[in-house]
């Protein structure tokens, strides 16, 4: 019970219920968009059934190709790793809608509150992360609004955009868990997609963005904790040490103007998320040979395909630079890897 507890509330923390109640999108963008981001948790769930242990999307990756497994490693790390330092920004500043001082102390709270979390046994927050999440998104006292639903061009592209809300469910491949329990996958995403679809009807309170802030640390931790099952499985443990301590410094800096430093990381992090997840998904077509599987994986690449092209689209000036640059450089780097035959 207590395992079953325990990586149930992982996987649960990785979709964010308390983060997608609160979206509050159009009806006729949040029912397609699950639709497609449940095929994302299904290849996801159909993954782990093949092998499910601390390497996670990497081990699929070098499975299907040694050079695919270094494109991920690099994208994964750095994309993970960027996330977690902008998101504590994120949450005094624009969840919270704090400033100055007061937003300052909230985001080195954060970060140390993760440090603590990692250096003891993070799995055990989880569930108080998890569960309190759903208790402050019940919708008691939230007003009925319908969301907005745009013009027919527009309402196409964010379908494909909030499908791809779901994709830190494919942080669950790092936790090493039993079989038995890869349905809580399912579970999740159902989940999911409850707080997707009345949040279409109704506008939170206060209370919601309390949950989103609480939905917004709990991925946190749940990234920092897969990047270190990950750098512990290939035995990187010193890199791991050097990045828990580099983020509260990193955290710290990005308080001086936390617009420029929130801009600048979440482009490139983004983008590099998207290539990772199309290394590792290709995967897909080597473990299953049915035309049901192979038909959900060529969609899901069309979705990480959008995905990245809708980044660099969007992006403009240096912006667009960067994005550009860390795909370019972790390809770049893996392949140096690759050739160099490094083993990791």
């Amino acid at each position: 019970m207590k395992n079953e507890i325990l990586i149930f509330s992982i996987i649960l923390s990785t979709v964010a219920p308390g983060i997608i109640a609160t979206t509050h999108l159009s009806i006729y963008i949040a029912l397609p968009s699950f639709l497609l981001g449940l095929i994302i948790a299904y290849l996801t769930y159909l993954l782990v059934n093949v092998k499910w242990d601390y390497q996670g999307l990497y081990g699929y990756a070098k499975d299907t190709h040694p050079l695919l497994g270094f494109i991920f490693l690099i994208s994964w790390l750095i994309s993970y790793y960027l996330y977690v330092v902008y998101t504590a920004i994120y949450i005094p500043y624009y969840v919270l809608n704090l400033d100055n001082i007061q937003a300052t102390i909230i985001s080195l709270f954060v970060g140390i509150l993760v440090i603590l979390a990692l250096i003891t046994n993070p799995y055990y927050a989880f569930p108080a992360i998890a569960f309190s999440q759903i208790i402050l998104a019940i919708p008691l006292g939230w007003k009925l609004q319908l969301g907005y639903t745009p013009p027919i061009p527009e309402l196409f592209t964010n379908i494909l955009s909030s499908s791809l809300l779901v994709v830190c469910i494919t942080l669950s491949t790092f936790i090493k868990g039993e079989k038995k329990y890869s349905p809580y996958i399912i579970y999740a995403v159902l989940i999911y997609g409850i707080a997707l679809l009345y949040g279409s009807f109704l506008s939170p309170d206060l209370i919601g963005v309390y949950a989103s802030a609480i939905g917004n640390f709990g991925l946190i931790l749940a990234e920092f904790t897969m990047i270190r099952n990950l750098l512990f499985s290939i035995n990187k443990i010193r890199l791991y040490r050097v990045l828990v301590l580099l983020s509260l410094p990193i955290i710290g800096i990005g308080n001086i103007n936390y617009s420029l430093f929130y801009n600048s990381l979440i482009f490139p992090s983004v983008s590099l998320l998207y290539l990772s997840l199309f290394v590792s998904f290709l995967s897909l077509y080597k473990y299953f040979s049915s035309a049901f599987v192979r038909v959900l994986t060529t969609i899901s690449l069309v979705l990480f395909i959008y995905g990245e092209y809708s980044i660099i689209t969007i992006t403009k000036s240096y912006l667009f630079y960067e994005s550009v640059i860390a795909i370019t450089l972790s390809v770049i780097i893996a392949l140096i890897l690759y050739y160099r035959k490094l083993s990791i």
